[in-house]
C-alpha cells in the first residue's frame, strides 16, 4: 500500500482526477472528563459545579487546541521536525484516544458499513453479496459498481463529519480499484484480492483526512513552499500507516463482527498508538 496514492495531498484531497468521484460529491472541508477536586458541601449548589467544570474542560480543550496549531505550524515552518510531537498533540486536543474515538462518529459508521460488505464477500462470494446490498451489477464497469457502493456504504454529507468518513471511503475504494485493475478490471477480481488490507487502510485515511481537515490550514500557510507542504504531509501519512499497522498485525476480517462497540474500542486502540505518550 503507498501512502501518497492511498490519501491523495493535501491541495487536492485525492478528488482530482480519481475515477470514483461520484457526481455529487462535495469536498465539504468545512469528553468524557471528571473534575478529580470534589466538595462535599451542604451549601454547594451542583448546577454551579457542573457548571464551573464544564467551564475548566472547554478552557483546557482550547489550550490543547492551540498547542496543537502552534506545533503543527512549527513543523511546517521547519523550526521543528517533530511530526510525532505533531500528530500526538493533535490526537490530546481532542481531548485524548478515547474522546478522540468518540468524535470519529462517521468514521466508525462507515468502517462499520464497509466492514460488513467486505466481510460479506469474503465469506458469500462477490455476487451474492452485491445481490444482497441490490447493486445491479449486469453490463455494468467496475468504476460503476464501486460508485454506486460508495453511495450505499456512506450516503452523500449533511455535516462536516460526514463529508470526511465519505471522502476517506473514496480514496479507500481508488485504492480497491487500483488493484482490481491490476489483475482484470473486472469487478469479479476482487474475490482473489487480500481483503484485510481494506479496514485497515479506511481507518488510515479517515484519521489522516481529519486531521487535515483540523490542521491543513496550518500545514498550508506555515510551509514554506508546496513542495514543504507535500513532503510533510507524506511524512504524517507514514507515521500513521506505521502506527495503524501495529494494531492491525495478524489480524484478519473473519475476526471482527463489526458492532459499533467493537469499532469504537478499534478506534480507540488505533489513536491511542498515534498519540504514542510513552
Amino acid at each position: 500500500m503507498g501512502t501518497s496514492s492511498m490519501y491523495g495531498g493535501y491541495s487536492n484531497g485525492g478528488s482530482q482526477n480519481n475515477p470514483l468521484i461520484p457526481p455529487d460529491f462535495e469536498d465539504n472541508e468545512q469528553e468524557d472528563t471528571q473534575n478529580p477536586e470534589s466538595q462535599n458541601s451542604e451549601n454547594q449548589d451542583p448546577e454551579q459545579d457542573v457548571e464551573a467544570d464544564s467551564t475548566k474542560q472547554q478552557e483546557r480543550q482550547t489550550v490543547e487546541w492551540s498547542n496543537a496549531k502552534n506545533f503543527m505550524s512549527k513543523v511546517a515552518s521547519g523550526k521543528s521536525t517533530n511530526v510525532k510531537g505533531a500528530v500526538s498533540r493533535y490526537v490530546k486536543a481532542y481531548g485524548g484516544a478515547k474522546s478522540a474515538s468518540k468524535n470519529a462518529v462517521g468514521g466508525i459508521k462507515t468502517t462499520i458499513n464497509l466492514g460488513n460488505f467486505v466481510k460479506s464477500i469474503s465469506e458469500q462470494g462477490l455476487k451474492e453479496t452485491l445481490d444482497a446490498y441490490k447493486i445491479n451489477y449486469q453490463d455494468k464497469s467496475t468504476k460503476e459498481i464501486l460508485n454506486e457502493l460508495i453511495n450505499i456504504l456512506s450516503p452523500s454529507p449533511k455535516t462536516k463529519e460526514d463529508a470526511i468518513s465519505r471522502k476517506a471511503l473514496i480514496l479507500t475504494m481508488e485504492v480497491l480499484y487500483e488493484l482490481i485493475e491490476k489483475e482484470t478490471l473486472e469487478i469479479e477480481a476482487i474475490e482473489n484480492l487480500d481483503v484485510n488490507i481494506i479496514i485497515p487502510t479506511y481507518i488510515e485515511v479517515y484519521i489522516y483526512q481529519k486531521l487535515i481537515n483540523d490542521l491543513g490550514s496550518r500545514i498550508e500557510s506555515n510551509s514554506k513552499s508546496a513542495a514543504d507542504a507535500v513532503a510533510l504531509e507524506k511524512d504524517i501519512k507514514e507515521y500513521i500507516h506505521s502506527k495503524i499497522e501495529i494494531v492491525f498485525k495478524g489480524k484478519e476480517i473473519k475476526d471482527y463482527k463489526f458492532s459499533t462497540k467493537e469499532i469504537l474500542s478499534l478506534y480507540n486502540q488505533c489513536y491511542t498508538v498515534i498519540e504514542d505518550l510513552l
